[in-house]
């Protein structure tokens, strides 16, 4: 049950599983230890989930409008994520106070919307191999 911890790459995670170096390992795998940590209390790592969510949702969601929306939005000039900006974490794991890098989400949504017709212009502080690095998977 999720009182009893929950399952990670197939171990349990609980509060006296946090001194098993294993798990120790695994959680400095996914940076989620020092200014990341993974919570122990099941409501806050459900919390946790949803802030992530709601982030990378809503900058996802920021660049969609920049790109026109849906059929039933207009398009956009300025869009303004006031949580958004959570950009140390890498793609495979956490950093820097950020669990999710929801900057390059929006990056990559804009970048793979240049097919419909976005301006390259829209990218002119941003040097290519910037946006490719930062969309790579390391």
């Amino acid at each position: 049950s999720e009182q009893n911890g929950f399952g990670i790459d197939g171990f349990r995670y609980d509060h006296d599983a946090i001194t098993n170096p294993e798990i120790q390992a695994l959680l400095a795998k996914h940076g989620l230890e020092d200014d990341c940590p993974l919570p122990t209390d099941s409501n806050a790592r459900k919390i946790l989930w949803k802030y992530c969510l709601s982030v990378a949702g809503t900058s996802w969601h920021a660049a969609s409008l920049l790109m026109g929306g849906s059929a039933d939005e207009d398009e956009r000039d300025v869009v303004i994520h006031w949580g958004g900006g959570r950009h140390h974490s890498h793609s495979d794991k956490a950093g820097g106070f950020c669990y999710v890098n929801d900057v390059v989400l929006a990056i990559h949504r804009l970048l793979h919307s240049r097919a419909d017709g976005v301006d390259d212009g829209m990218f002119a502080g941003i040097p290519d191999n910037q946006t490719s690095s930062s969309l790579g998977d390391k």
